[in-house]
């Protein structure tokens, strides 16, 4: 299934340290390309675990290294105990664990990173965004540890002014912004009083001061002027404005079972 490239999705930042994995050729064109494509959010971890009775959730966030060339973030939303294969010392256990982003923050290949540790990912699939492309994905990983996980808050639906947490990795950090939820649209997802940086897409929106994921943030708003194309941006390089746009989390249940 072919993946939708991000309008914002962020390339050599975060990443100069490795200066291969910055594309050389074609950058114009494929910028061109990514503001006319979806206006999505600016691209820069069932059940609780051991760590759940911590309220922070960043010990389940990470970054999402796309083709070694894009930043989004991705989360742990579920983790479980796998029996492994028969060896010498008998039968091992390994830990199979579903991450979560946004749709758009697909590729060939797809490394999730949490400090000096990372695990290449496969897709398990997609939910889909009609004309805007595919709007969150759901990859898994397998370790030989366990690793915390955050709590899918399913079937619960913020009211209008509810506080909201989007937390997500920029260029450089991760950073945490809260804001109201000002609307759900016509797709049902949630707009929220914000702003997003470069490397958010795919972050998880939560209940503030929990574990609890509500959303999944996949699209921000550009500042331009009333009635400018897509093009006046490509050449004044538009900031971003409130809102930025969550899926709500009840997507993911479209893509996998989980029990």
């Amino acid at each position: 299934m072919q993946a939708v490239e991000p309008v914002f999705a962020s390339t050599n930042q975060g990443l100069r340290a490795d200066r291969q994995l910055v594309p050389r050729e074609g950058w114009r064109w494929t910028k061109i390309l990514c503001v006319l494509g979806t206006l999505v959010l600016l691209t820069a971890v069932v059940g609780r675990t051991e760590a759940a009775d911590d309220a922070s959730p960043t010990d389940a966030i990470g970054r999402l290294i796309i083709d070694g060339q894009r930043l989004c973030t991705a989360f742990v939303v579920w983790s479980s105990a796998r029996r492994g294969a028969e060896g010498f010392g008998g039968r091992t256990t390994v830990y199979e664990h579903w991450l979560a982003t946004a749709g758009h923050c697909y590729g060939g290949k797809l490394v999730f990173q949490q400090g000096s540790q990372a695990y290449e990912a496969r897709v398990i699939g997609f939910s889909g965004g009609g004309t805007n492309g595919f709007d969150v994905m759901v990859m898994s990983f397998v370790t030989d540890r366990p690793l915390p996980a955050l709590e899918p808050a399913f079937g619960e639906y913020p009211e209008v002014g509810d506080p909201l947490m989007l937390v997500g990795y920029g260029s450089r950090a991760l950073m945490m912004r809260v804001g109201p939820l000002v609307r759900y649209d016509e797709r049902g997802h949630m707009e929220i009083r914000g702003y997003a940086s470069r490397g958010n897409s795919g972050g998880p929106v939560l209940i503030p001061g929990t574990r609890r994921v509500v959303g999944i943030g996949i699209e921000t708003t550009l500042d331009k002027p009333e009635g400018a194309s897509f093009i006046y941006c490509i050449l004044a390089a538009c900031a971003v404005k409130p809102p930025y746009v969550a899926a709500h989390i009840d997507r993911l249940k479209g893509i996998a079972s989980f029990h």
